[in-house]
């Protein structure tokens, strides 16, 4: 422990990689600790062959709109693709909907979003998105000539494989007059996906906040995934990695110099320290895990600031064998059961919920692949993880068969290759990412939470970094980054008075 680091920076994802990058090439000696046994934090990218395909975080979204992501990318030479626009298509109970069906639900979801995006007056913390959204004078179940303009609320028949959820804005019209309730809120619950929560929790107060902020418009994928683009982050810049490295304590002594104790009774010394570690985590953290302990602000906040579900579903097969494989590039699956409990099967989860799966055999992206990626919001995803994922890919192949009717049963083949992501379960992360803010009785909640997340304690010595420690761009990797260069650059100041 003889060796004093300027800055000791713990995890190595996105918002580590950028900020060991900053300080090394600012001459400051790092150190990062992560306790996985690879780079990337919650950057996962499933490999075989020539098919990669994120299962963690995923597209620059806002590629075109300014993501720092992008120039990161080309400063290292990864090349990124802007995908070509391909149609979705949303089933209902009886089978797909036809277009005049789907645009007109789609356009009255876009009208309601907006409708219902920072309300003025502002509505009490305790009211939920979903009181609004789905009730009986909500735009959702009125017929809407036009889709918004707003990208952040538009939804059209349009779409990108990796980004169902929020598909190309391009404006679109519809005379239809009737629209089906039942059908309407299964389409809205599509919005639980990028929420990370179910409507019920979103705060109405606080909806479509960090719209105005965040950058959307233009997504691209990165060339062979975000994992590797973390990775040359890394291999870029001058700082000691160390993996399977799992932090157990944090002390600052005397000295004012800080400790970092690791599982295997290893210590490291720092002048600084960044802690990348992800709010989910945080918040199972023994109070003695820092010394002195945080402030009780801060402590509040890590508790009752929300950390969504969003998990991922993949089935890959020799061949495509569903409708239109090699031209659609999404399918959406509105209910066709009740909402699923504890004691539900797993056919019965998948048939009582909404689900969206992107294709990616469709011609979007280069190395069209045979494979179906499904997004599950928080209720399925946390009812399937109490599965074996061998049984879930099984039941959810049967699903596929059910609904998407194919003519010829002859070609459809077996899965071959197939995974269910567990970031809820996953001891370093604990969740995806941050939810939007929560209803809360007396106004506890807030966009303000994320700004106190990210505020240094100790004299500045420890510093927070990370998606949750941005107000303006929470659940992002747009925040990951942003928080990376911030407290990079904040640290540099520090250490250049010490």
């Amino acid at each position: 422990m003889s060796k004093t680091y300027d800055t000791i920076i713990l995890g190595a994802g996105w918002s580590g990689a950028v900020a060991a990058r900053e300080l090394t090439k600012k001459g400051h000696s790092v150190l990062v600790l992560e306790a996985r046994d690879r780079i990337g934090g919650r950057a996962r990218t499933w490999i075989q062959g020539d098919t990669h395909i994120d299962l963690g975080c995923s597209w620059i979204h806002g590629y075109n709109e300014g993501n720092p992501a992008r120039y990161i990318a080309k400063e290292l030479g990864v090349e990124a693709f802007l995908p070509n626009p391909a149609e979705g298509i949303i089933y209902g109970p009886e089978g797909p909907l036809s277009s005049e069906k789907a645009a007109s639900l789609r356009s009255s979801l876009s009208s309601a979003q907006a409708s219902f995006k920072l309300p003025h007056p502002s509505p009490p913390s305790s009211v939920s998105l979903a009181l609004a959204l789905l009730g009986a004078d909500s735009p959702l179940f009125k017929s809407s000539s036009t889709a918004s303009s707003d990208p952040s609320t538009t939804d059209i028949s349009s779409t990108s494989p990796a980004n169902p959820s929020e598909p190309t804005p391009t404006p679109t019209s519809t005379t239809a007059s009737n629209i089906d309730k039942s059908l309407a809120e299964g389409l809205a619950r599509t919005l639980e996906v990028p929420l990370g929560l179910k409507l019920e929790k979103a705060s109405l107060k606080w909806s479509g906040w960090e719209t105005t902020t965040s950058f959307a418009g233009s997504d691209a994928a990165p060339k062979d995934g975000y994992e590797s683009l973390v990775n040359k982050v890394f291999n870029s810049s001058k700082a000691e990695i160390k993996l399977s490295s799992k932090v157990t304590n944090i002390n600052k002594s005397q000295e004012g110099k800080i400790e970092v104790v690791t599982s295997d009774q290893s210590k490291y010394l720092g002048k600084t320290v960044i802690s990348t570690i992800p709010l989910g985590v945080l918040k199972t953290l023994p109070k003695e895990f820092f010394s002195p302990s945080l402030p009780d602000k801060l402590q509040e906040t890590i508790t009752g600031t929300h950390v969504g579900v969003l998990e991922k579903l993949l089935v890959q097969y020799d061949k495509a064998w569903w409708p239109n494989g090699d031209k659609i590039g999404s399918y959406t699956f509105l209910p066709t059961g009740p909402t699923p409990t504890e004691n539900s099967s797993i056919e019965d989860i998948f048939n009582g919920s909404t689900l969206i799966t992107a294709n990616f055999n469709a011609p979007t992206l280069p190395n069209p692949s045979p494979t179906l990626l499904t997004y599950l919001s928080e209720t399925p995803a946390k009812l399937l993880l109490s599965h074996p994922t061998s049984e879930v890919i099984s039941a959810f192949h049967q699903f596929l068969i059910r609904r998407l009717a194919p003519k010829e049963k002859s070609i459809i083949g077996e899965p071959v290759k197939g995974e269910l992501t567990n970031w809820l379960t996953d001891e370093y992360s604990y969740g995806a990412t941050t939810t939007p803010s929560i209803i809360s009785e007396n106004g506890e909640r807030s966009p303000m939470d994320f700004k106190e997340l990210g505020r240094p304690v100790w004299e500045g010595k420890l510093g927070f970094a990370g998606e949750h420690t941005e107000m303006e761009h929470r659940g992002s990797v747009a925040g990951a980054v942003i928080s990376g260069f911030r407290e990079a650059e904040r640290v540099d100041r520090l250490l250049n008075l010490l």
